[in-house]
């Protein structure tokens, strides 16, 4: 397989092999049939380059076991190397990855081990792997379903960042010339933004989407800390009561209104949605609507919740909805746009608590 990462230079790392009477570090391990006597070449990412950090040799009974002498500070991706042919995998900070595979289709045939991340890693592989078109580039149904798992705010952050930085025969699978590309580059690199904002990758993801929005796709919305002038695009559905509604029409009646990206089902929503109740209770007088749109997977779920909100609720799938998460940039939920009376975002609001300063502005 030889499917690359592209090159984003990140900070160094202390990734030293030996035994250590300091912290324990992170480890790899696991069997190569066939390997016995080979040499693997365990390679990390640094620089704009991958390095050799050290050679693994297969033991007589296929085994190799590699341990690191310190954690590493940020989750990384690493990978095996033999022949040519690379296995990637994620490391995070002690974590333990077992890798079970052959010599002689080392990275066509193996099974990685240890983490949920490392099962996501496997996947994204296998999708590439049976693309019917052979480039996966090409292949509309593999790029939805590998965007989908950058979009999913469930899946692995480290999963999506391997997503978005692959290579395929030397061409990046998500290209900042392309706009839709590029929105899933943002969306990822809002999530980081809001999950890892000490992560050095965060610094590196944000600029890399404001430079190519800037210089090759000024049209494209921005996420990171810019205010926006207009819909990314257009958002409509249906309320529990069959009535439609669309997110142009809604924001042409003179009102502040708020688009609210949430789950029902979440943890969060309860907490959420009281802190809309209470500014739509507040300034509904003055002029405010709420136009919020459900990604939970159960439509019965969202029915249950929006049958009792005075605002309108519409429901979007989490497959149906990828575009729009897309277009908005939403790598996570809650997220809310403030949108003034003309019509014109002005303000997106990731922390809920912060709501209501943001509105007080417009109202």
């Amino acid at each position: 397989m030889n499917n690359k990462l592209i090159s984003i230079a990140l900070t160094s790392l202390a990734l030293v092999a030996g035994a250590c009477s300091g912290e324990k570090g992170w480890t790899v391990d696991g069997v190569v049939e066939g390997g016995e006597g080979r040499k693997l070449a365990l390679e990390g990412f640094n620089n704009s380059r991958w390095y050799v950090i050290d050679s693994i040799s297969v033991a007589s009974n296929e085994t190799f076991a590699y341990h690191s002498a310190k954690p590493a500070p940020y989750p990384e991706i690493l990978r095996l190397t033999l022949d040519g042919n690379s296995i990637y995998f994620p490391v995070d900070s002690v974590s333990t990855i077992t890798v079970n595979t052959t010599a002689d289709n080392f990275a066509g045939a193996y099974k990685l081990s240890g983490s949920e991340e490392a099962a996501e890693f496997m996947r994204v592989d296998s999708l590439l792997a049976v693309s019917p078109c052979g480039d996966a580039r090409a292949d509309s149904l593999v790029k939805r379903q590998l965007t989908q798992m950058v979009v999913d705010p469930n899946a692995g952050l480290m999963t999506a960042y391997y997503i978005v930085n692959k290579r395929i025969d030397g061409k990046p699978l998500f290209a900042i010339e392309n706009s839709r590309d590029l929105s899933v580059i943002g969306a990822l690199a809002q999530r980081f933004k809001n999950e890892r904002p000490d992560d050095p990758r965060t610094k590196i993801l944000a600029d890399m989407f404001i430079s190519a929005k800037s210089a090759r796709l000024p049209r494209v919305q921005s996420t990171v800390d810019v205010v926006e002038t207009n819909l990314p695009a257009e958002i409509s559905g249906y309320d529990v009561k069959g009535n439609k509604h669309s997110l142009s029409e809604t924001v042409t009646k003179g009102k502040v209104t708020l688009l609210s990206f949430t789950v029902y089902s979440a943890e969060m929503s309860p907490a959420y949605n009281v802190i809309l109740a209470d500014l739509y209770n507040k300034y509904k007088d003055a002029g405010i609507e709420i136009f919020q749109i459900a990604y939970d997977p159960d439509e019965v779920a969202w029915k249950q919740t929006a049958v009792n909100l005075p605002w309108i609720s519409i429901w979007n799938s989490p497959k149906d909805g990828v575009e729009s998460l897309m277009k908005y940039n939403i790598g996570g939920f809650p997220v809310t746009y403030v949108i003034d009376r003309a019509g014109d975002i002005r303000e997106r609001v990731d922390n809920p608590d912060e709501l209501a300063k943001a509105v007080a502005k417009y109202i």
